[in-house]
């Protein structure tokens, strides 16, 4: 099993958070503003659908630290895509996202940040699993031993992203392997992170 990285840098992503009591056939969900701009507008579609259809926020904003109930009929269908948009006109989304195991989506957080050119291997973690990651190793491809941990101690809760800077060099190609705290791990070799934003695993 490997982890499944994007071709090409996606857009930023939303921030999920860990379900507290979710229906496991809900797809419900509060989604949070964690910036500092409002939000105007909101699009929740099936996964993979091209067609965002229509804006959910009808009347008024959600101000910085508001709060707006995505209410969806619990047909089987729990992997939606997610788009916002801000009134500075800035956008953020999340794909392929599993809203049946979340209680709540939080965006415009400032973990999520991350801006780099093509020769920066520097990435963000997304963990979309239910079960946190206790450690990641990240080192130059073909190098011999995985090096130091570079998670914190409190490793990355589940649903969580993190920003993972890496020295900027003539590098590209990386060896990385990610230990989940049920112990199991999943390993990627040689892949080009200047080409990738966003890991999303498992």
């Amino acid at each position: 099993m490997s982890l499944r990285l994007p071709r090409t840098a996606l857009a930023a992503l939303l921030i999920a958070t860990p379900a507290v009591a979710q229906n496991p056939s809900d797809p419900s969900f509060n989604l949070v503003n964690r910036g500092t701009t409002p939000i105007r507008e909101i699009y929740v579609t099936p996964g993979g659908d091209p067609n965002w259809g229509r804006n959910r926020l009808l009347h008024g904003t959600v101000p910085p630290g508001g709060t707006f109930s995505v209410r969806r009929k619990p047909d089987g269908n729990c992997i939606l895509d997610i788009k916002v948009v801000f009134e500075n006109r800035q956008t953020e989304e999340r794909r392929g996202l599993n809203t049946c195991t979340l209680d709540a989506v939080a965006v415009g957080g400032p973990e999520r940040t991350l801006v780099k050119d093509q020769n920066d291997p520097s990435f963000r973690l997304i963990d979309r699993g239910p079960v946190a990651i206790r450690e990641l190793y990240v080192t130059p491809s073909g190098t011999a031993g995985w090096g130091r941990n570079r998670l914190p101690a409190d490793g990355l809760p589940a649903g969580a992203a993190t920003v993972v800077r890496i020295t900027r060099g003539d590098q590209c190609l990386y060896d990385m392997r990610v230990v989940f705290a049920d112990h199991k791990a999943l390993e990627q070799r040689r892949a080009d992170l200047c080409r990738i934003t966003d890991v999303p695993v498992p």
